[in-house]
């Protein structure tokens, strides 16, 4: 009787074991992808991709500049029309209606009209930055931003 006993506590530590190392050879192999999904995930892809029109370009810089968001304007625009547009504040900054454009030397200026306080707003897009960007466009491109009532 108590061979039995031995025999079957024998066999199931053994089996206890075998469990346990299959846990651990299952769980191996997840354990690693899931630490290379975190070193990818430290990884900073390319966050921003930049238009090459000009009026999607000045859009884009509008947008950002509506939704307040600092780190994108400065990426659309040179640090003298960031500045500019943060000067100027972002009171009504949502309320931006594309009216037109045209292109003079060089640079497509594209013209916005708030539709709260019928101030105007003209944003110039550099076409030379626009034809030289990588494949991921080109950062800075925006030179000039006026405002007028």
């Amino acid at each position: 009787m108590q061979t039995t006993i031995r025999n079957r506590a024998a066999a199931l530590g053994i089996a206890s074991i075998a469990g346990l190392a299959g846990i651990g050879l299952a769980s191996g192999p997840a354990l690693a992808a899931s630490t290379s999904e975190t070193a990818a995930a430290d990884v900073k892809p390319q966050s921003v991709h930049y238009p090459s029109d000009a009026t999607e370009y000045a859009d884009q810089l509008v947008i950002a500049w509506g939704q307040g968001n600092t780190e994108r304007v400065e990426a659309f625009a040179s640090q003298d029309a960031a500045a500019e547009l943060a000067d100027h504040g972002d009171e009504n900054a949502t309320r931006w209606k594309h009216t037109g454009g045209e292109g003079a030397a060089g640079t497509t200026y594209v013209d916005y009209e708030n539709t709260v306080t019928g101030e105007k707003l003209s944003v110039g897009v550099s076409n030379q930055a626009l034809e030289n960007g990588d494949e991921w466009g080109a950062p800075n491109a925006v030179h000039k931003v006026q405002f007028a009532d």
